[in-house]
């Protein structure tokens, strides 16, 4: 009778942490008004996008979801050996999915591009513009399904001979300022937050 009840405690405590997935550990890019896009001067990099890339991972109660986006094109200004502007643009269309394979890959593929998440094919842009930097914290506007919000993050960034060579940077966004309202199944609600890792590399 102990060793059933022991089992059932053990299981239910498994259930229990199963149960609780919770987003990453980063930094949160708080959702605010937009300002206006810094002024493109200096010396223009362009971004690497066949090498860069653009992580997310979604969860929900039980489990969670990883993925990548594209990078469409990018580039960043370098002025006095620092970054002062710049613009990305991500391939919405190109959102994949990467725990999954086959008829489930396919299914949660179809359901993040319709409209219920990101409405690729009327929105097929996602732009961020930077607006400042100073030291590490870059700050510019987060543009999805045609919804602009300022936010704010540090990025790691390399320079090499006073030229940037790369640039990384992980953190939270709340998906619902966007309008990415889908609350998902009841007994298997899905987080707001999305867990972004931006992971650039910039051409010489």
């Amino acid at each position: 009778m102990k060793k059933n009840l022991s089992l059932s405690l053990f299981v239910a405590a498994g259930l229990v942490l199963v149960a609780c997935e919770k987003p990453p550990v980063a930094q949160k890019a708080e959702a605010v008004e937009t300002a206006p896009v810094a002024k493109a001067e200096g010396k223009e990099y362009q971004i690497d996008v066949a090498k860069s890339s653009v992580l997310w991972i979604g969860t929900k109660k039980i489990g969670k979801h990883n993925g990548t986006i594209n990078l469409k094109s990018g580039s960043v200004f370098v002025k006095d050996g620092a970054i002062v502007a710049g613009k990305f643009v991500a391939d919405m269309k190109s959102l994949d999915d990467k725990d999954l394979t086959g008829e489930n890959h396919d299914k949660l593929v179809k359901h993040l591009k319709s409209p219920d998440f990101f409405d690729v094919e009327q929105f097929p842009e996602g732009v961020f513009e930077i607006t400042s930097v100073s030291g590490k914290t870059i700050k510019g506007n987060l543009t999805l399904k045609g919804k602009p919000y300022g936010i704010s993050f540090d990025a790691d960034v390399v320079f090499e001979k006073d030229a940037p060579k790369s640039a990384k940077s992980t953190f939270n966004i709340d998906r619902t300022k966007w309008g990415i309202v889908y609350p998902g199944m009841p007994d298997n609600l899905i987080n707001d937050t999305i867990n972004l890792t931006l992971d650039l590399k910039i051409k010489k």
